[in-house]
């Protein structure tokens, strides 16, 4: 009986050994919050048989759905399945689908979770501010946004290695952390769409990431404080994390397990490491200068030491260390080491506000420049801040009121507003790396926003022109509006997509042909003379538009070129008019017959017979040596002159040009830019085609406006009986053309007799300027212009002002100086922040 009773205290004890060593391994060395006061708010989403550890293909998601190619499943390891976790407030907006359309994803830092970022920006700790980020009327607004707080993978509510697997769990990847994320998002909580994407610090690398990796599925993206690169691009990033593994390595425990020390009990943990690490990381956290004005009995409580002095010293980092798990940190900075999205930043679609402090000394702020520059229309607001990296905080809160950011939230919102409908036939833009010019340029090698349909239309003259246009429609009403887009000299329709895209959300159907000879309508008519009309170019609209298309009455918005034709189209067929947007439209000037041309010399460049003989034409223009100048214009040449820049020939130093297409890098203006490269590559007879009639139709544009004749266009306007919105750039570069007529002043030469005219004639446009922007007033203002367009087709309105340009009225253009955050409150002001 005893033996019996020996080997049964036996078995139990070794079963409970057993349950014991299981249930150490199976809970996790780290809470699940880092502020357990919010820690019932947080929720948790399964995303079982996800991959980490893959490799991510960008160009073709299906293969990354569940993770990265090649990567292993927490299942596969012995594990539950992988989990995210996070908070959610605000009202959640739904489609017929039943998925939300409005959320906010704030993306949480390196040491922080949902917990953190909620009381920071929601709560208003003093660190962000003082006052709430995240609330009913503040910055994020949670009367307009379903705002998402999300833990990142490898911290506190997500998966990590202090869960159960340890030194097991497989390395993951931005990739990994960010596609977890998206999976919960959009299975878990049924997010469609995000009007925004942001996060601090790592939370801002994350948005940086989500921006590349799911470019649809945000409006807008504001990286605070992050890095597109923390590999050995950033020496300075790594070299910082590098020393903080290496402190957590030196830990004797860590020497003697090799990072494996989970069954040892907690306070046994390579702690110390751990306080090292969180040492190394607070030498540099914050301005030297700010650290030089406090003494050293405040800063020691930071100061690791194996064998501390006094009781006070390390005793912080040493507090802190015991909140996190060594392996969870050593594999988080793992990620950095091997994170660079640079080579992909021209994939972000969104709209893009880069917010970064200028004296960090974690996260370079040259890099974030960098980014800027990389990421296609992307805008930058920085400051300088005492506390250094951790001003990422409080940043929205200092700028709330600045004109950019301002703006920048208002495309926020009007973005989030477009999405009545889903355009189902958009695709991404863009010009082929690869071209052979073989084959059609345009046909083969160029891809519109929307597919390309083909027309044979014909002008009065008889002549039949393939018309390459799109023409789309996402809405469901039997007779919606209609805009109809028409586009500048040298541009084409595909250029315009931005605007397309924000009027098809909106519910408009949008029709964009490309003229005789420009874009898609170039290759099927090669065979045919250059020399065309600008009311040849109007007929072949309308036999599309109208007896085609079977559009009897609608909106046209034409730019450059485009809006002298839309201006003679409402004189032609005023019944088929409803309004007129005119972006930068020529038209509003007259020129003399005999223009100089040399010293000494003038030439007839604007003689009516050359309207349908090119070679009569080209014996006038030849000589002046610019058609041959654009045949045969280089690639560099084209990159520096659409961004306003000029090349010394002999040093090639770089300067400012006066003229130039865009002033911001944005999605449409590297469109075209890529495209005007691409005719250098692409087929000859295409290049000629289109340079043969970018330079005919300066002719085109001026034969109409010449100053003899009392019946020309620029007479003829005031009878226009449509409503017109008109706008220009505060920098307009080619309006009005001295070479041609002597004018120089955009507002008294052409602006204000255009509105003078029109007002005295009962129909007083609509005007609107907008600061900082030149020629291409749809790409330098990717959303706003696009809204103001879409209001008045709909809403027969415009809002005329701005944030800038209210700004601007006020203060004028001077540029102020870097602002400078203000110092937090407290002898420590990061407390209470685990990081």
């Amino acid at each position: 009986m005893a033996g019996r009773n020996f080997i049964r205290h036996c078995c139990v004890s070794l079963l409970l050994l057993l349950v014991g060593t299981a249930l150490a391994v199976a809970q996790p060395y780290s809470r699940r919050s880092s502020q357990m006061q919010h820690d019932e708010l947080k929720k948790t989403v399964e995303i079982p048989n996800f991959r980490l550890g893959g490799k991510y293909d960008l160009s073709d998601p299906s293969k990354w759905e569940n993770g990265g190619e090649g990567g292993v499943t927490l299942e596969s390891l012995g594990a539950g399945k992988l989990h995210s976790a996070y908070i959610a407030v605000g009202t959640p907006r739904r489609n017929a689908a039943g998925e939300i359309t409005n959320a906010v994803i704030i993306n949480s830092y390196y040491s922080g979770d949902s917990t953190d970022m909620y009381e920071q920006w929601v709560k208003g700790a003093a660190l962000s501010g003082g006052v709430p980020i995240i609330g009913p009327g503040r910055p994020i607004d949670t009367n307009r946004y379903y705002v998402v707080m999300v833990d990142p993978l490898g911290t506190w509510g997500a998966s990590k290695p202090s869960d159960g697997l340890g030194i097991k769990f497989p390395q993951y990847s931005y990739y990994d952390m960010v596609q977890a994320n998206y999976r919960m998002l959009r299975d878990g909580l049924k997010i469609a769409r995000a009007a925004l994407v942001t996060g601090v610090s790592m939370g801002g690398t994350q948005t940086y990431v989500w921006g590349v990796m799911h470019p649809e599925f945000m409006g807008g993206l504001m990286p605070i404080g992050g890095t597109t690169q923390s590999d050995s691009e950033d020496p300075v990033g790594n070299w910082t994390f590098q020393l903080m593994t290496a402190a957590i390595e030196a830990d004797p425990v860590w020497q003697q397990t090799k990072g494996d020390y989970y069954k040892l009990p907690k306070e046994k943990h390579p702690i110390p490491g751990i306080a090292f690490g969180w040492s190394v990381l607070g030498l540099t956290g914050y301005d030297f200068a700010f650290r030089t004005t406090q003494s050293f009995a405040a800063v020691q409580p930071e100061v690791f030491y194996w064998n501390p002095p006094n009781e006070k010293a390390a005793s912080s980092v040493i507090t802190r260390a015991k909140l996190y798990d060594a392996v969870d940190l050593v594999w988080r900075n793992r990620v950095g080491e091997i994170h660079n999205v640079n080579p992909y930043l021209g994939r972000i679609q969104a709209r893009t506000m880069v917010m970064h402090i200028t004296n960090d000394g974690w996260l370079n702020f040259k890099l974030a420049e960098r980014a800027v520059d990389r990421v296609p229309g992307a805008q930058l607001i920085s400051e300088e801040s005492p506390v250094a990296h951790y001003g990422v905080f409080s940043i929205i809160n200092h700028r709330k009121h600045d004109p950019k950011f301002v703006a920048f939230m208002e495309d926020v919102a009007s973005l989030d507003r477009a999405q009545k409908y889903v355009d189902k036939n958009y695709r991404v833009p863009g010009v082929a790396a690869s071209i052979d010019p073989g084959k059609s340029f345009w046909k083969d090698f160029v891809t519109y926003p929307y597919p390309v349909k083909y027309a044979t239309t014909k002008d009065k003259r008889g002549t039949s022109w393939q018309i390459g246009y799109m023409d789309e429609y996402a809405g469901t009403e039997k007779d919606p509006k209609v805009l109809v887009i028409i586009h500048g000299k040298g541009a084409f329709g595909g250029h315009y997509g931005n605007v397309m895209q924000y009027a098809l959300r909106s519910g408009l159907r949008v029709i964009v042909p490309d003229l005789p000879h420009y874009g898609m309508s170039g290759p099927g008519n090669l065979d045919k003379s250059p020399a065309r009309t600008m009311q040849d170019m109007r007929e072949a609209v309308y036999d599309l538009v109208v007896n085609q298309l079977g559009v009897k009455k609608a909106y046209y918005l034409g730019h450059s070129l485009g809006g002298q034709v839309v201006m003679g189209y409402a004189l032609t067929w005023p019944d088929a008019v409803l309004g007129l947007a005119l972006e930068a439209p020529s038209g509003l000037e007259e020129y003399p017959r005999d223009i100089t041309i040399a010293k000494d010399k003038k030439a007839r460049l604007f003689d009516q017979v050359f309207d349908h003989d090119f070679d009569k034409w080209k014996e006038t223009w030849g000589p002046t040596g610019i058609l041959a100048a654009e045949i045969g214009r280089p690639e560099q040449s084209v990159r520096d002159f659409f961004y306003f820049k000029k090349r010394d020939p002999e040093t090639n130093a770089v300067s400012a040009a006066k003229s130039g297409y865009f002033y911001n890098d944005s999605e449409y203006a590297r469109f075209h830019t890529e495209q005007r490269v691409g005719l250098i590559k692409g087929n000859p007879k295409e290049l000629e085609q289109w340079a043969n009639v970018f330079i005919y139709d300066i002719y085109s544009i001026g034969s109409e406006l010449q100053q003899d004749d009392p019946k020309n266009l620029y007479q003829r306007v005031a009878q226009i009986k449509a409503p017109i919105f008109i706008s220009f750039g505060d920098k307009e570069p080619f309006i009005p053309t001295p070479a041609f007529n002597g004018l120089t002043d955009l507002g008294r030469d052409v602006i204000t007799p255009f509105m003078s005219r029109m007002t005295s004639a009962g129909n007083r446009p609509i005007l609107k300027i907008y600061p900082e922007t030149g020629h291409f007033i749809h790409t330098d203002n990717p959303v706003e212009f696009p809204v103001d367009v879409v209001d008045f087709v709909i809403k027969g309105t415009v809002d005329t002002s701005s944030p800038l340009s209210t700004d601007r009225m006020i203060k004028g253009s001077a540029v102020s100086a870097l602002p400078v955050a203000p110092t937090p409150p407290g002898a420590a002001p990061t407390a209470g922040l685990n990081k």
